[in-house]
This record gives C-alpha cells, sequence and structure tokens, in this order.
C-alpha cells in the first residue's frame, strides 16, 4: 500500500469512529433526558409536597453542577 491509500484509509476509520462516538452521545444524552424526567416522578412521590419544588430544585442544580463540570474537563482536553 502507498502513503496515500494508508491515509485515506485512517481517514475512514476516523469517521467511523467520530459517527459511533455521536450515535453513543444522543443515547446517552437521550437516558439523561429520561433519567432527569423519572428523577422528578420519583422526588414528587418520596418527599412531602412542601419540600417537593425544594428537592427538584437541589436535583437540578446537582445535574447542572456534573454537567458543567464534565464539559469543563472535556474542553481542557
Amino acid at each position: 500500500m502507498n502513503d496515500e491509500q494508508i491515509e485515506k484509509e485512517n481517514s475512514f476509520k476516523k469517521f467511523i469512529n467520530a459517527i459511533i462516538v455521536l450515535m453513543l452521545v444522543i443515547l446517552i444524552f437521550i437516558s439523561l433526558v429520561s433519567f432527569f424526567f423519572n428523577m422528578e416522578r420519583a422526588i414528587a412521590d418520596l418527599f412531602d409536597p412542601r419540600y417537593e419544588a425544594l428537592m427538584q430544585a437541589i436535583f437540578s442544580l446537582f445535574v447542572i453542577g456534573i454537567g458543567v463540570f464534565l464539559v469543563r474537563m472535556f474542553l481542557s482536553k
């Protein structure tokens, strides 16, 4: 094989890897949204109605904090 063919093959492998990563990110996002709404329902079932909004706000703040941390971690690389 010459250098041009090897470069094309590597480019194709990178493209396939990028597609796989994109599909995994989409699946993770769908799962995260589902988890978030299911946790909202669980909070509504587990806590007294007086504290339900407070617990949902704390959970949302926790999710935002983790999201910001992960974005900063990935952007620093």
